[in-house]
């Protein structure tokens, strides 16, 4: 029930969005594919990123006789200035690491998930981020990963695990984060 997406939106403009599906199998795999196909179609006209979650949640409630449910975060950022608009659908918060710094949990409002109520507004938060800043996005299958005793990894474990040295890509950090949850699992 996972998933994640990035693309364009004209010359300027990239669009990331990471979600995770309630349920399981294949009726979420379709709940999925679903709501990235809503997402992304109506990110595509240039609505603003709250206009695209408002209305991919009310189509998504639309026959949604499962109850099922989406949390996400999304955002778009104009790739030349920086400037960033997201929207939290109840989904993990992400790092941000600014240029020289620490990775800290964005503070934010947390809205609503989708699928649930079609008149649910969703409220659009900005930031600007500059050269070297880094943003991590994950879902909650690194948070809510058990150890044998059923204890959670949690966000304080993941927070410790990107501050713990500076990796030289992101692809090393991923990897170190894997690593670690792999080990405390």
């Amino acid at each position: 029930g996972d998933f994640y997406d990035f693309f364009k939106i004209g010359d300027d403009t990239l669009c990331v969005v990471i979600a995770d599906v309630s349920g399981k199998g294949v009726p979420a795999a379709m709940f999925m594919m679903r709501a990235k196909t809503l997402i992304r179609s109506y990110a595509e006209t240039g609505q603003p990123i709250e206009e695209v979650i408002k209305n991919a949640n009310r189509s998504l409630c639309d026959g949604n006789d499962a109850g099922m449910f989406v949390t996400l975060w999304a955002a778009t950022i104009n790739v030349n200035t920086g400037e960033m608009a997201y929207v939290n659908g109840g989904h993990n918060p992400p790092l941000l690491r600014r240029k020289d710094g620490s990775f800290e949990y964005l503070k934010m409002k947390v809205n609503f998930v989708l699928g649930s109520f079609d008149d649910i507004p969703y409220t659009r938060q900005e930031l600007t981020l500059s050269h070297g800043d880094e943003l991590y996005l994950y879902t909650d299958g690194v948070t809510e990963a058990m150890d044998v005793a059923g204890q959670l990894y949690g966000e304080e474990r993941l927070h410790t695990v990107l501050n713990k040295e500076t990796y030289d890509s992101s692809n090393a950090l991923c990897h170190a984060v894997k690593a670690d949850v792999e080990e405390f699992t």
